[in-house]
């Protein structure tokens, strides 16, 4: 699925299920980050992906859903990694980042009880391990 689909597909809440992978969250954030601010990216990622779990039939509970922390410390991440990265395609820009941004990338910076919690789910939490790239 190229870039201009993929976004498409996840504003018009038409993107199925089993296609909203990890792989796609970042993508996402990657879109989201070269057309807005940090802070921005993040209300609008918040929304979006509220609204395309909705449309998967999806509750947000305390312990399903949207989760706060692993989305705003992804887009902190990506957003590090774009300034130095000069990429024209979100999966051109994964390949360059995989480890940085593989799926178990965050509990380098969080212990695994406080990311699971439902406090980081419900806000963003600052990491008890090391500080995110850049804010640190």
């Amino acid at each position: 699925m190229t870039d201009d689909d993929l976004w498409r597909a996840f504003h018009s809440r038409s993107l199925p299920a089993a296609l909203w992978t990890h792989e796609a969250h970042l993508r996402i954030a990657w879109m989201h980050l070269r057309r807005h601010p940090l802070d921005d990216a993040h209300i609008l990622m918040r929304v979006g992906i509220i609204l395309l779990n909705a449309s998967h039939g999806l509750i947000e509970t305390p312990a399903r859903g949207y989760h706060e922390t692993i989305t705003r410390g992804f887009l902190v991440i990506i957003e590090g990694l774009v300034r130095g990265d000069a990429a024209q395609d979100s999966r051109v820009f994964l390949e360059r980042h995989a480890a940085a941004l593989a799926k178990d990338a965050l509990l380098g910076h969080y212990s695994r009880p406080l990311l699971e919690s439902p406090l980081a789910r419900a806000v963003f939490v600052e990491p008890d391990l090391s500080p995110l790239p850049g804010r640190g």
